[in-house]
């Protein structure tokens, strides 16, 4: 479903409906608001004035809230940056969530509640970063102000402005672009499971690994259908085994060339592989495919996601990064699949001063749009063989590639 909401969180100290003056001329048109007696003011000028009031608990029909994490670099206790065993930078991001509540309830528009952090280091750009953090994915993040800036926003400082102007930009950028959520994700994997009961820490924490780890992925759930083109390995990763039907689409996967790859898959008769140095799988011959399987079923998702991209190879990849620093991109495919949309996004303070970035699939032409700039001048794209390099001048934290085919 396309995004049709820009919503805000009403901060509580903000009881003067003059407030509501920040938001003329904003993309902002829907106001979660508590139902304080301090507030009743505020809320009814918002409705006069044609805002959407909502309350922050209530649901509301067509609409999936999700719980998430201030996105950016997670910080150590020592004040440096987090990293895994690659020495990446270890990065929270809602897109996983996003791109999960959309392919379970694809008539929902997808909000994320994740406010900033009590005591986190915000500036300007982190606002920008928390709203195309979401919205590069198909979602809205419910803007929410930090105390500091709600109450200089209130008290009418100057310092404020800065901030909440680039907020209110980046709202407007993505605003102007909502047909962008119809754009299908690419992926050279899929993700196969119901996400849910016994399931659901195991599947949904794999989402967030994979795409920590830069694997394109789609979201395929077990109840429902869907085509495997452009992919090149099945991940089934729930316990229990699939319906007759999708054991069949499965195989025919695997029959044709493909690859499966599962903690718990029984094992297929076949000549054996060898597959070093991952020697705790088992790997086993399928048609021209395929199929391997932990020796040992594992519940640690973070263990089978490092493996899972190894497996797929990085051979593979659909977006490469150089000189970028701590990254996510999210591949889509334009819906008359004549061109691509990729979102890139730099999770530091600040974006690079100069980056290049590979990716997959054969364009002739790039035009790249910050929210500053709708078209950056000095991009330079060079064609290789399958893939495209692309080279950025300076830019901000989030940059959209439309590409051509």
């Amino acid at each position: 479903m396309a995004v049709s909401s820009t919503p805000m969180r009403w901060p509580n100290a903000w009881a003067d409906p003059a407030a509501l003056d920040l938001l003329r001329g904003t993309a902002i048109d829907c106001l979660l608001i508590d139902n304080s007696d301090e507030l009743v003011g505020v809320r009814e000028r918002a409705q006069k004035a044609g805002l959407r009031v909502l309350h922050p608990d209530a649901p509301t029909e067509g609409i999936e809230i999700v719980k998430g994490a201030w996105p950016g670099v997670k910080m150590s206790r020592n004040g440096g940056a987090e990293a895994g065993p690659t020495g990446v930078p270890w990065v929270d991001s809602n897109g996983w969530n996003i791109l999960l509540a959309r392919a379970l309830r694809p008539e929902h528009e997808v909000w994320v509640d994740a406010p900033p952090d009590a005591g986190a280091f915000i500036t300007a750009d982190s606002y920008r970063i928390a709203f195309a953090d979401s919205a590069a994915y198909g979602g809205r993040w419910i803007i929410s102000l930090d105390k500091s800036l709600a109450a200089a926003l209130a008290a009418g400082k100057t310092e404020a402005q800065g901030p909440w102007q680039r907020l209110m930009q980046t709202a407007a950028f993505f605003g102007a672009h909502k047909g962008w959520a119809d754009y299908a994700a690419a992926g050279v994997a899929g993700v196969i499971s119901d996400f849910s009961g016994d399931n659901e820490f195991f599947s949904r924490e794999l989402l967030n690994l994979l795409a920590r780890a830069g694997l394109h992925y789609r979201i395929l759930p077990k109840q429902n259908r869907w085509g495997t083109d452009g992919l090149r390995a099945l991940l089934y990763v729930d316990a229990d085994g699939p319906a007759p039907a999708l054991r069949e689409q499965i195989d025919d996967f695997v029959n044709a060339g493909g690859m499966l790859i599962s903690p718990f898959w029984p094992k297929v008769v076949g000549g054996a592989l060898p597959l070093a140095p991952l020697d705790k799988y088992s790997v086993s011959s399928a048609g021209k495919g395929k199929i391997v399987t932990c020796k040992t079923p594992t519940d640690d998702p973070y263990v089978f996601a490092n493996d899972a991209v190894v497996l797929v190879s990085h051979r593979y990849d659909m977006v490469r990064f150089w000189n970028s620093g701590a990254t996510a991109s999210f591949y889509t495919l334009a819906p008359d699949h004549r061109g691509a949309l990729v979102h890139l996004l730099f999770y530091s303070y600040r974006g690079p001063d100069a980056a290049s970035v590979r990716i997959a699939g054969r364009y002739r032409a790039v035009r790249a749009a910050t929210v500053e700039n709708a078209d950056v001048a000095g991009v330079q794209l060079e064609p290789q063989r399958d893939a495209v390099e692309i080279h950025l001048p300076q830019v901000s934290q989030y940059v959209a590639l439309e590409l051509e085919a």
